[in-house]
């Protein structure tokens, strides 16, 4: 297991921050979080890119996320829904699956290869 955060900082704050966790060839988005007065301004945008690009990188096939809030967004930057049934198992055992997101959480998923 594997995890690292990226955070976006603009006039010496933390405006942002987004997580990969790595499980195997696959991974999990984490935790895209935006402070209020710069969502929309592309801070997200950027920090989800960073996360796609390093689990390019790293070689991963497939990166999953749960969300409460944002299940209009993510398409944009590729990802689909999915039923969590149809994650891998490693994915389904993180803490992200199975504690930090509630049930009615929106599972989705990109294919990264």
């Amino acid at each position: 297991l594997f995890a690292g955060f990226v955070v976006a900082e603009a006039a010496g704050r933390l405006v942002g921050v987004a997580g990969l966790e790595v499980h195997g060839r696959d991974g999990v988005l984490r935790s895209v979080v935006v402070s209020p007065d710069l969502r929309g301004r592309g801070v997200g945008a950027r920090l989800t890119r960073w996360v796609l690009d390093s689990a390019r990188e790293i070689g991963l096939r497939r990166l999953y996320l749960l969300t409460t809030t944002a299940e209009d967004y993510f398409p944009r930057h590729g990802f689909r829904p999915v039923e969590r049934s149809e994650t891998p198992p490693e994915v389904q055992e993180s803490v992200e699956f199975r504690e930090a997101c509630p049930g009615s959480a929106v599972a989705m998923v990109l294919r990264l290869e």
